[in-house]
């Protein structure tokens, strides 16, 4: 699944999912926290799902994302255009950050002289 880089603006970072409608086939309810190994960090983050996860925020939220964002020189980021990872799972609640390359958006393609 696609995730980006999220920040309330207040200092706190996480990981949002962008295909919220579907976060049931990566997370199951009775779930009160994951993990997630970052590719630059041995140790997995273990993070808390909270009620919101559910209803209207589907981010996982910790300071060690933060720590990663900003050990990659991916702090701050351009307005409206946070990084995005892919998060694989790997089974009974483990996930795996993984980098995407990035890529601008392609230009339009004029389909017609005018």
């Amino acid at each position: 699944m696609i995730v980006s880089a999220r920040t309330n603006g207040r200092g706190s970072y996480g990981l949002r999912v962008l295909s919220a409608k579907q976060l049931g086939l990566w997370f199951r309810p009775e779930w009160e926290r994951v993990t997630v190994k970052l590719p630059d960090d041995e140790a997995p983050v273990t993070v808390a799902i909270t009620d919101s996860f559910w209803s209207d925020c589907p981010c996982l939220r910790s300071v060690r994302f933060r720590d990663f964002l900003d050990r990659n020189g991916l702090l701050p980021w351009p307005k409206d255009r946070p990084p995005h990872f892919e998060l694989v799972s790997l089974g009974g609640g483990d996930f795996e950050l993984r980098w995407l390359e990035h890529r601008e958006r392609q230009p339009r393609l004029r389909l017609f002289a005018s």
